[in-house]
């Protein structure tokens, strides 16, 4: 597993919000609700971010909230939909390539190696799933690329 250090701008984003297990529940929830209110927006191309409002280690699981955002095109207001911003600063990032039923482990992986190699987790900032513009998604498998992306603390 490689990881890099990358400061990133705050990005401005719509939102929905999903309560409950993650894994396959929340990979249904992006399938079924997210990617469909994208093409009603004209949101596909846009880049998306998954961010852990609770972390899944000390919130039982049918009370996780996780936020699934677009990145908004500039100038673009949606008065209708929640709008936040996914914080900037410095993150620990690696690559993930697999299906919603293996995320939690390489999450789990990643952020075990990224603080044995001293990088101190920043709590204050979610953890965030980053998917660039044109991120793969293969819907015979269900396999999905993203990037996983840890905030760094001082």
């Amino acid at each position: 597993m490689n990881i890099d250090i990358v400061e990133r701008a705050p990005a401005r984003v719509a939102f929905l919000r999903y309560t409950g297990p993650l894994g396959e529940p929340l990979g249904r929830f992006w399938r079924g609700t997210v990617t469909p209110w994208l093409a009603v927006h004209d949101l596909t191309d846009c880049p998306r971010y998954g961010v852990a409002v609770d972390d899944p280690t000390k919130t039982p699981p049918e009370e996780c909230r996780y936020d699934a955002c677009v990145e908004l095109p500039p100038g673009l207001t949606l008065r209708e939909l929640e709008q936040a911003s996914v914080a900037g600063g410095r993150y620990v990032v690696t690559c993930f390539r697999g299906t919603a039923a293996q995320v939690g482990a390489s999450w789990t992986a990643f952020v075990q190696r990224a603080i044995a190699s001293g990088h101190l987790r920043d709590e204050s900032r979610p953890l965030v799933e980053r998917y660039p513009r044109g991120a793969l998604y293969d819907h015979r498998t269900g396999a999905f690329a993203c990037e996983l992306c840890m905030p760094l603390g001082s």
